[in-house]
């Protein structure tokens, strides 16, 4: 009966890093993956280009996560950010630090970043099977039996649950690493969708689709308070609005319309100019050309396609000319530029989501080594744990560091 040193569920960047981690250190190494094949959902990221890292500071990463993000530093201490790019420079990968310090492969391409580790797999000797759903996992005296939905069984000394999260199911993330954690006693903290895009009703808000903002700042408010206010790019699409300063809102807003609170989005589209400034810059404009109609103006200062959008907003024909427009159009032609608002139905479902928040708890995790400290010689890696950072390249670090550390601790 063959016992293999590691299991390893789930062939995502965490698992598949695990595994090249364990067999670095001569460990017998199966990689049980569901689907057909590894990598589905790196394929997808960062619109198929992999935004793999950040190069920021290893502190920055941290706080990016939050108030649990601490749990993190020792994974990154073994195998930092500036470690994952050398892994992949050292292995012909060119790599290249773009906006906002997010790291991509030279190529524009992540099946260059996945076709990089599928070598490492082979050249370590990690064993992979394919279309191998774990449905249960048992605890013997010397290792664990790894049950699949087909009746087989595969034997380990030690386990990685790397299954991912429960966003973007048809990549086989369909949240069976909670079940079987929860059926070995972990807590698993609530799931809910993060980096999701926003839905809202609004027939004038969806007129907009397709229009991209760059440099907005976009507030969220329940009741009198403020939930969260980002500077940055946004998206409008059909059913909403989506972009990073939107995905990176979508937490605290979905928790806020959980508790049954009104939330109403306010979109400064000039967060460089204060009123007085704007309304300098507006007057100079009527006075360039008065007797042109209001739409001109409007077309020197918004995209085109806001420009109708504006007008019904503020109540203005777009056919008057400048010069007749009364101090009160102006006033709410500012108001309209400084925080328009409208109301968020609904956070777009999990299933869309880019990245799950919730999961195995990481306070039954021991941060040093990933291992579960409920079970004995059972890891966790990846998404599973509840851990969600923003968009840029973050949750993908967590992912590799994560899987790393199990993988060297094994």
């Amino acid at each position: 009966m063959k016992v293999y040193d590691v299991g390893i569920i789930g062939g995502g960047p965490s698992g598949v890093m695990a595994a090249i981690s364990a067999g670095q250190r001569n460990k017998k190494v199966v990689l049980l993956e569901r689907n057909n094949s590894l990598g589905k959902k790196l394929l997808l990221t960062g619109k198929g280009r992999c935004n793999f890292t950040t190069s920021k500071e290893i502190p920055w990463i941290v706080n990016a996560f939050g108030k649990k993000g601490k749990f993190l530093y020792s994974a990154l201490t073994k195998f930092s950010n500036q470690d994952l790019i050398s892994f992949f420079e050292s292995r012909g990968v060119k790599t290249k630090v773009e906006r906002d310090q997010r790291v991509f492969p030279q190529s524009d391409k992540s099946r260059t970043i996945l076709n990089c580790l599928l070598a490492e797999l082979k050249k370590n000797k990690v064993r992979t099977i394919y279309n191998f759903r774990v449905v249960k996992i048992k605890k013997e005296t010397n290792w664990f039996a790894l049950l699949s939905e087909e009746g087989e069984t595969i034997r380990a000394t030690k386990v990685v649950l790397a299954t991912g999260g429960k966003s973007y199911p048809q990549t086989g993330s369909t949240g069976d690493g909670y079940r079987l954690a929860k059926d070995l006693g972990h807590q698993i903290i609530p799931l809910k969708p993060a980096l999701a895009s926003l839905i809202i009703k609004d027939k004038g808000i969806r007129s907009l689709a397709g229009l991209s903002l760059k440099n907005v700042r976009l507030t969220f408010r329940a009741e009198t308070k403020v939930l969260v206010s980002l500077f940055g790019e946004m998206l409008f699409t059909h059913q909403g609005i989506s972009g990073p300063i939107v995905l990176q809102s979508s937490k605290t807003v979905y928790e806020s319309l959980a508790k049954k609170e009104r939330v109403v989005a306010f979109l400064d589209l000039k967060p460089a100019l204060d009123r007085r400034q704007l309304r300098k810059r507006i007057h100079r404009e009527i006075h360039k050309i008065p007797k042109k109609e209001f739409q001109s103006l409007l077309k020197n200062l918004l995209p085109r396609s806001l420009v109708y959008f504006t007008c019904q907003a503020v109540g203005v024909n777009k056919k008057l000319p400048n010069a007749s427009l009364t101090s009160q159009e102006v006033d709410r032609l500012l108001d309209f530029f400084k925080g328009f608002p409208f109301s968020v139905d609904a956070v777009a479902p999990l299933s869309t989501a880019i990245i799950t928040s919730g999961g195995v708890d990481v306070v039954q995790i021991d941060s040093r080594n990933m291992e579960s400290k409920i079970i004995p010689n059972l890891y966790f890696s990846g998404e599973i744990i509840a851990l969600d950072g923003p968009t840029g390249g973050y949750n993908l670090q967590k992912a590799f560091s994560t899987g790393w550390s199990a993988g060297l601790s094994i």
